[in-house]
């Protein structure tokens, strides 16, 4: 049976079950949620990326690029989580593209640390407006406050799963 099939199942027993993970039928619609406003948010950008010629995860690399310049390769990958040889064709295509220029390390002749060009930086921040603009139309409507609340909420799910707590609760 494919994974997706099974984890439906499982998934619909939970749900039609009155033991105690009967409150999984209460719960799920959030994670379904949360999921798939990621999924679409994710589809839109990379669909926005694209029309610029660059694609979602130079887009990322190119950000974390420019927060952190000098940046190697190996911690590039690290920050994104991904493997270096996935990245390493994200930044030959970068650089194909004069987007990211490399140098040599000189703490390690192996490596090689990555910076943005001044057309990287004008392309990064074309796509960081886009990503602006996507956002707002996803907030379209919301009030302040509640997009407060989401964010609070959203925050203590992911600090309850990494196990963090916030430097107020300390």
């Amino acid at each position: 049976m494919h994974i997706d099939i099974l984890s439906r199942h499982i998934i619909c027993a939970l749900m039609k079950s009155s033991s105690p993970h009967g409150q999984f039928r209460q719960r799920i619609p959030l994670g379904y949620l949360v999921h798939d406003l990621a999924r679409l948010m994710k589809r839109r950008l990379d669909n926005e990326a694209r029309m610029h010629e660059i694609t979602l995860p130079q887009w990322r690399a190119m950000a974390h690029v420019a927060d952190k310049a000098d940046i190697s390769q190996s911690a590039l990958a690290s920050a994104l989580d991904t493997d270096p040889m996935t990245i390493s064709g994200v930044l030959d295509r970068l650089e194909k593209n004069g987007l990211i220029s490399r140098k040599p390390d000189p703490a390690d002749s192996r490596a090689k640390l990555t910076q943005l060009t001044p057309k990287g930086a004008e392309r990064l921040e074309l796509a960081r407006r886009l990503g602006a603009e996507m956002y707002e139309a996803a907030l379209a409507g919301i009030s302040k406050d509640d997009v407060a609340v989401a964010e609070k909420v959203l925050r203590q799910m992911q600090q309850n799963l990494t196990g963090q707590t916030t430097a107020s609760e300390d």
